[in-house]
């Protein structure tokens, strides 16, 4: 295992490459999320693939500009990422934001992806496929709203890293789902800033500029562009709303070959942190029926 630093144009990618001697692996974590949340799976793929986790822009350890923090630029990002690290092809696995950054990678550059995994991205915010029932220009108005709030609410800051990841605790226990794996993730989270205090590394800024590209994204048009192989993975709670499976099925459709897949229980997008195995299994058996070489059995 090697930490390295990628230039994508002016800005530093933090990458952890486990070296592996299989097929490129690609993981892609969450909004506010980082490279730590994948320690709990990538033991699981770590033996057959060469896993390879990066900060996203905005996040972890990666630069965090004021501009370029949409899914687009940072599959740019991924893409030079793999152009350094000499991956022609990887497969991609994606969680929420991580999902959309893989989606927007492999329809844009359908060359360089063997297969897609995506847990999130599966409906669009408004449109043919998007959740909202109401009018375009109720719609619009909600997204106004959303996006004053997100203004109008300072950031978040601490004292000190470990007053910011008590506070972290304070949150996630009153779900239970505080464990070590979840600790890793939020101690590496904490950002140093400038005066000295700590907040999270997914700075306002950062968050802001890609809430606002989010409303309008239709994935529609990511899914109709695929060339490859796609695993879908939902959650749990989502799969009980009618709306919502309409949606997925739909998407599903766009794409020749792609699987849409529930893992009973599955909590999209913590799962990852806490309860993983069934879920990278799933993952696996999708990714041996799409390696160049056949796994033995």
């Amino acid at each position: 295992m090697r930490d390295v630093r990628i230039q994508s144009g002016s800005i530093g990618i933090q990458v952890r490459d486990y070296e592996g001697e299989g097929e490129p692996l690609i993981l892609l974590h969450f909004g506010g999320g980082n490279l730590m949340m994948w320690q709990r799976a990538v033991p699981f793929f770590q033996e057959e693939f060469r896993v390879i986790v990066p900060d996203l822009r905005g996040h972890g350890k990666s630069d965090k500009p004021e501009s370029g923090n949409d899914i687009d630029a940072m599959a740019q990002d991924v893409l030079i990422v793999m152009d350094q690290l000499g991956v022609k092809q990887a497969h991609l696995v994606g969680s929420s934001l991580g999902a959309e950054v893989g989606l927007a990678l492999a329809a844009s550059f359908p060359d360089r992806v063997r297969s897609l995994v995506c847990e999130g991205a599966l409906h669009s915010e408004f449109g043919p496929y998007g959740t909202w029932e109401g009018t375009e220009s109720e719609f619009l108005l909600f997204v106004e709203k959303q996006m004053k709030h997100a203004l109008d609410t300072p950031e978040e800051v601490f004292a000190s890293a470990d007053a910011y990841v008590a506070e972290k605790r304070r949150i996630y226990q009153k779900y239970g789902w505080w464990n070590e794996y979840v600790k890793t993730v939020e101690e590496y989270d904490a950002y140093r800033l400038p005066t000295g205090e700590f907040a999270s590394a997914w700075r306002k800024h950062s968050r802001v500029a890609y809430q606002k590209r989010y409303f309008g994204y239709r994935f529609e048009d990511y899914y109709s562009r695929l060339n490859t192989s796609v695993l879908m993975l939902p959650g749990a709670h989502e799969m009980k709303n009618s709306r919502f499976r309409e949606i997925a099925e739909g998407l599903r459709k766009l794409t020749a070959g792609a699987e849409l897949v529930e893992v009973p229980g599955w909590i999209h997008p913590y799962g990852w942190m806490l309860d993983c195995d069934e879920m990278c299994n799933t993952v696996l058996s999708f990714l041996y029926r799409n390696t160049i070489v056949a796994r033995d059995s």
